[in-house]
């Protein structure tokens, strides 16, 4: 079973067990409620009629045919009133009237007249002067067959002379008993869907942020792009950031491993030539011999040098997040790196020409661009041949930003195209013959990544050209 639906089900079983328990203590409330409603008004009408009749009682007035015919029209009449949802057309209440013994001497049903009703908690409590009340079934085995009894004192001055009692069927409170539970029902569905489809959808949202998160995990690597931020989960940023730092120190550790590795493989062609040249000049040599040799040591000792310089510079790089950006004047930077290599042309006996659009700008780090544009110049300039041409070109559109810088000479092999990026490859010159530290273009890589460009390297016509690429972001 997917996270989604142990999550949605834990929400759904929690939300409807909570629903079923409010409605159901709620639908228990009801009825009493309604009940609680109907004897407050019960007992106020009581005491209203007692009030009013005790004038009829003392002159015996009850007891009358005319008193009974109007009280009989009174209860019959018509009554058009629309409550709320309910149409109520008569009066649906009746009362009974007994003395100060507790013997009935009107009953608006015509059923009661003359019978004992002392012993009825209505009537007895109301003669012992507390608040007389009661409720009987009529068939024991129907709750709703009960009848509700309120009872009122009917006083001449002081002197208690009967009993008024109010009679309301219970039957007669169903339907707005029903109609309040139904629309208590409607209104908890609705409001149990309405909270499924929210938990839903919180569901689908954890689900999905976790899968970010592993989606993340999966595809982390030391250049990726700016970690996962959940908005209101901070315990999902907190999972990512503790990610990020697992990584980090991973990454650190492994780091240091392949570098070690990779310097202890690269110093040791370096120190096997030093150390054979030392062993060899220790011998009886001639002038010639000795010069060639001394000239052998430093050689290898400069390839060490600029092996270490270059191993620093890219670790430096690769450890870097994020770029100090600036607006930086990429004419002016290209212009700047051409003036800074006369010795380096002069030597190689290369001609410089030069296509740079001016004012051509772009959002970097200057340090890292120079170290880029420079060994892409560098590169240039030692496979070129003597008294042939480098051509830079520098242009702007409203998409990118393009620096191409091609050379004549030797086309670079098909077979190794695809690996000049690579840490460590490289290709003999054409003059010495003699390989660089294959960190170059690796560096000059990492540096456009880390601009969000690209580096490309083509063979053209008469040469390679190297195009370093900066998208408009």
């Amino acid at each position: 079973m997917s996270i989604f639906l142990r999550i949605w089900g834990v929400f759904a079983v929690v939300l409807m067990l909570g629903a079923y328990f409010t409605v159901n203590v709620l639908q228990q409330q009801i009825k009493p409620s309604v009940k609680k409603a109907i004897e407050d008004t019960l007992a106020d009408n009581a005491n209203l009629l007692a009030a009013l009749l005790a004038d009829e009682l003392k002159n015996q007035a009850v007891t009358q045919a005319d008193f009974e015919k109007n009280i009989k029209q009174v209860l019959n009449r018509k009554i058009p009133a629309q409550i709320w949802d309910y149409q109520k057309t008569q009066i649906s209440q009746h009362l009974y009237i007994t003395n100060d013994k507790g013997i009935v001497i009107f009953d608006s049903r015509g059923i009661a007249v003359g019978q004992d009703y002392s012993r009825w908690n209505d009537v007895y409590l109301t003669l012992q002067g507390r608040y007389g009340v009661r409720t009987t079934r009529t068939n024991p085995e129907d709750e709703n067959s009960s009848v509700m009894y309120v009872a009122a004192p009917i006083y001449d001055s002081q002197r208690m002379i009967g009993v008024v009692t109010l009679i309301k069927e219970n039957k007669m409170m169903l339907p707005f008993i029903e109609q309040a539970q139904q629309k208590m029902y409607q209104r908890g569905m609705v409001v149990l869907i309405i909270s499924l489809i929210l938990s839903a959808l919180v569901a689908w949202w954890l689900r999905h942020a976790i899968f970010l998160v592993a989606q993340y995990a999966r595809q982390l690597a030391p250049k990726q792009q700016q970690p996962l931020h959940f908005w209101a989960a901070k315990e999902l940023n907190t999972l990512v950031d503790s990610i990020n730092n697992m990584r980090q120190e991973l990454e650190g550790k492994n780091y240091i491993e392949r570098y070690v590795h990779t310097l202890t493989h690269e110093l040791k062609s370096p120190l096997t030539a030093i150390k054979a040249s030392a062993e060899i000049l220790q011998e009886t040599l001639s002038t010639q011999e000795r010069q060639q040799f001394s000239h052998n040591i430093m050689a290898q000792t400069d390839k060490l040098q600029l092996l270490i310089e270059r191993l620093l510079l890219l670790a430096r790089l690769e450890q870097q997040q994020q770029l100090q950006s600036q607006v930086i004047d990429l004419s002016a930077l290209t212009q700047r790196i051409i003036e800074q290599k006369p010795a380096q042309i002069q030597q190689h006996q290369v001609l410089i020409n030069q296509n740079i659009a001016q004012g051509v700008t772009v959002l970097g780090e200057a340090f890292w661009l120079e170290q880029a544009i420079s060994n892409v110049l560098d590169n240039a300039i030692e496979f070129t041949p003597p008294h042939h041409n480098i051509s830079i070109h520098l242009s702007q559109s409203t998409q990118q930003t393009l620096l191409g810088i091609s050379n004549q000479g030797q086309a670079i092999p098909e077979y190794a195209l695809p690996r000049v990026f690579e840490r460590y490859y490289s290709l003999p010159r054409p003059n010495s013959h003699h390989k660089s530290t294959g960190l170059g273009l690796t560096l000059v890589q990492e540096v456009m990544s880390l601009h969000h460009g690209q580096a490309t390297i083509a063979n053209t016509d008469d040469g390679v050209c190297v195009s370093l690429v900066f998208f408009h972001v």
